[in-house]
């Protein structure tokens, strides 16, 4: 939520926006980690409670159902005849391309309102929900909700899908994760620094830090810095601080923090509930032993069953929005970042989100100013960064094409790394390039828009050969 500007208000919490503020309520959203498995482990209890039954468990819906007051499924008859509609214009030769545009025209949206993607086409095409089947996790149901489309039109639309179905594209074989995004900025001209990727001709996959404003339109001297590189000078100049004392202090700060503000009235009543329950459960089952109606006594065990396990879920979530922090288990928490394992992802992630709260990246060097009620900052010198060619103006139209395009967007544009060559640039080189790399890459894109790769393909080439 913060990379996206989004600020969190909490009416339990009093934390400040100050340094000393920010730093603590990373360590609070880090310390409820450890209660998440707790909560994992109720909510599930509860969830394959009313699976078992067929019934909602507040996963999203498929379009073309909904759910009734007892929590079963039933079929939204408008969104039902969406679904046939999109099924029969697939099996009777319709391209992707082709549906899209007559849903959109016709205003039929998705389950979340949106207009329809080759994506979210895709995922209507294969729910074998509309089969009938009952779905939840590796639990499959036949006959656990109503069917929507027939055997025969699903099995035809999966044959056609396979006959069709390409490689997947290239942008999406590594995972990208930048450690500093939202923390790092430009010294020069205070714009954003964001990740960038690519992979050349050679298959190798690179990836970067880069000026907002040279990416968008140029002008900063900033340059393009390796991603390994600048992460790992970060980690290794964060560790420095965690000095006893400084743990000493902190511990104690965010201690003083938990206390004032604790409120434990709600998880009181919680426990209470669960007291009530587990005893009103002890007395029905006393009452099967003897011989009482069984029918309706064993509904009503398995009714407490279930209100139990909504109640655990409630306390779990409740002690995550409430850790009790103590200044032992404060400081064992922080004295495992002195000892931590600096290619761990997790150990990386928590260090720059708890303790850093701004980086400035100059060209030789960077400023990391951390999360301290003194404003503790420091200055460190890096090395000279690797350059990286600038992109031409075709292939800056040709992603501007790909963003563009609802089904694909800004995650599969062509890298800058497909133009890094060893040796000298000339037109064998670039003719190469866009025959064994980029027009492979656009037909995988574009598999059902030939129109689209034709028309890019002559400008790649044209752009070379004149």
């Amino acid at each position: 939520m913060k990379k996206n500007g989004v600020k969190v208000l909490s009416a339990r919490e009093n934390i400040t926006d100050d340094a000393s503020g920010i730093l603590i309520e990373g360590v609070l959203e880090s310390m409820a980690e450890y209660y998440s498995v707790e909560l994992a482990q109720k909510i599930k209890r509860g969830m394959a409670l009313s699976a078992e039954k067929c019934l909602y468990t507040g996963a999203g819906l498929s379009l073309g159902y909904g759910v009734d007051e007892n929590k079963r499924y039933i079929v939204n008859a408008e969104e039902a005849a969406a679904v046939r509609k999109i099924f029969e214009l697939y099996i009777n030769g319709s391209n992707m391309a082709d549906i899209i545009r007559h849903l959109n025209a016709n205003g039929i949206k998705t389950r979340l309102g949106n207009s329809y993607s080759k994506n979210s086409l895709r995922t209507v095409l294969i729910n074998r929900r509309y089969l009938g089947i009952y779905i939840y996790k590796d639990t499959e149901i036949p006959g656990g909700i109503p069917r929507i489309i027939d055997d025969a039109t699903f099995n035809r639309a999966q044959e056609i899908m396979a006959k069709n179905k390409k490689a997947p594209a290239r942008a999406k074989a590594v995972e990208e994760f930048y450690l500093l995004t939202t923390k790092i900025h430009c010294g020069y001209c205070k714009a954003a620094i964001t990740g960038v990727s690519g992979t050349s001709h050679t298959g190798a996959f690179y990836q970067y830090y880069q000026c907002v404003t040279n990416k968008r339109k140029g002008g900063c001297e900033k340059k393009t810095v390796k991603k390994g590189y600048i992460e790992d000078k970060v980690i290794e100049e964060t560790v420095k601080i965690l000095t006893p004392e400084y743990i000493e202090m902190l511990s104690r700060s965010i201690e003083d923090c938990c206390e004032k503000e604790r409120n434990t009235d709600t998880l009181k009543r919680i426990s209470k509930l669960i007291r009530d329950n587990e005893k009103g459960t002890a007395n029905l089952v006393k009452a099967l032993e003897a011989g009482k109606a069984a029918d309706v006594i064993s509904a009503q065990i398995e009714k407490r069953q279930q209100e139990k396990a909504d109640l655990e879920a409630q306390l779990a979530m409740e002690k995550i929005q409430r850790p009790v922090l103590k200044y032992d288990q404060l400081k064992f928490f922080f004295e495992r970042f002195t000892k931590g394992d600096p290619d761990d992802i997790n150990y990386r992630k928590a260090l720059v989100d708890i303790f850093i709260a701004r980086i400035e990246l100059f060209n030789d060097h960077m400023i990391i100013y951390y999360n301290v009620s003194d404003g503790q900052k420091t200055s460190v010198p890096i090395g000279e960064p690797e350059k990286v060619p600038l992109w031409g103006t075709l292939v800056e139209d040709l992603n501007k094409a790909i963003g563009k395009d609802a089904s694909l967007g800004a995650g599969f544009r062509v890298g800058h790394s497909y133009f890094c060559a060893n040796d000298v640039v000339d037109d064998a080189w670039l003719n190469a390039v866009i025959e064994y790399e980029l027009v492979p890459l656009l037909n995988e894109y574009w598999f059902d828009e030939p129109s689209n790769v034709e028309n890019w393909t002559a400008r790649l080439r044209g752009a070379v050969n004149g």
